[in-house]
């Protein structure tokens, strides 16, 4: 029930609502002492909260004495629910597209951002937004678990290059026409910006951050993924000069890695 109860709030009931819905359910019908008894929601709040229901579409009174109350289809009142949360997002997209608009612009250089949803958007928009090319180095392999099909997926409408440190046959046929390269230990790179290559990926000196994976378009934008303990972020750079930095780093990369064999990035499919 708990879990039942957790999703209804989620989707905008109040917590004695999805309660009180839940039991309606779980009785087939009941009076207000039956509801109260069975959900747990004060016998004074009760009546209140299954008004609240009635007027939202989720349950019937009768017209008894003492009233009583009958759950509509559970499937029903589920889409009745989120038609009205459809029509609230329609409504709060308008508004704040047009707050946006009325807002000063202000150009930013590197913004960083938090969460996993946050961060998988971004590196999905910055792979769609490319023009022609994406190369993104992963220091460790969990970053290309976890996005390979996106990786594959892009493959296929532009260059996009793979350079993996450790364990590249692993993904043999899971990156889409991807180029993969693998790189090994590199001289005087990057120990001597004081960090080294791990299980983890590319852990910085005294141990505090640790980098996951580089991206970088051709659009002038790179991506950082690093984790620190256990909160992953994204450092995101627009147009300066650490872009240049990136783009060399890259270059470089490329130069002195492996390209593996029957990856060597075939032409895109034109979109």
């Amino acid at each position: 029930m708990t879990n039942v109860v957790n999703h209804l709030v989620r989707l905008g009931l109040s917590v004695y609502e999805a309660r009180a819905y839940v039991a309606i359910v779980t009785l087939g019908e009941g009076t207000i002492k039956e509801i109260s008894e069975e959900s747990g929601v004060p016998r004074s709040r009760t009546y209140d909260v299954m008004e609240r229901l009635a007027e939202k579409g989720f349950v019937e009174e009768g017209g008894s004495s003492p009233r009583r109350y009958r759950a509509n289809e559970p499937l029903v009142a589920s889409n009745h629910l989120m038609e009205d949360i459809r029509r609230a997002n329609d409504e709060i997209l308008k508004e704040l597209n047009e707050i946006g608009r009325k807002a000063e612009s202000r150009e930013m250089s590197i913004w960083t951002v938090k969460g996993e949803w946050a961060i998988d958007h971004k590196v999905s928009e910055i792979m769609e937004s490319a023009g022609k090319e994406v190369t993104v180095l992963c220091f460790n392999n969990r970053s290309i678990v976890r996005y390979a099909r996106l990786f594959s997926s892009i493959s296929e409408l532009k260059q996009v290059t793979v350079i993996i440190s450790r364990q590249v046959d692993t993904f043999d046929g899971l990156l889409g026409r991807c180029r993969v390269m693998r790189i090994g230990s590199v001289p005087g790179y990057p120990n001597e910006i004081g960090g080294t290559f791990g299980e983890r990926g590319y852990v910085t000196k005294d141990g505090m951050y640790c980098i996951e994976m580089l991206l970088r378009s051709d659009r002038d934008s790179s991506l950082l993924l690093t984790r620190e303990g256990d909160a992953r972020r994204a450092i995101v750079v627009n147009g300066t000069i650490l872009n240049f930095f990136s783009r060399e780093s890259m270059e470089y990369l490329i130069q002195v890695a492996e390209e593996m064999p029957d990856t060597k990035a075939p032409a895109p499919k034109r979109a």
